[in-house]
């Protein structure tokens, strides 16, 4: 998630102003405290405008 918002130039307070969510939230994903369901990662993607699956690609590498 960090390497896609940075290389969008957005912090995650523009991500939380975009989504609704608090910053907190995605902070704790990003420190791996938090995960997220196939929704999530949806809403996710759409809010940082990336394809779906880009990310469970990426995420299948791993």
């Amino acid at each position: 998630m960090r390497e896609q918002h940075e290389a969008k130039g957005l912090t995650m307070r523009d991500i939380s102003n975009i989504s609704g969510k608090p910053h907190s939230y995605f902070g704790k994903i990003e420190q791996g405290i938090r995960g997220l369901d196939i929704l999530e990662l949806l809403e996710l993607c759409q809010w940082l405008g990336i394809d779906y699956r880009s990310a469970i690609n990426q995420i299948n590498k791993l």
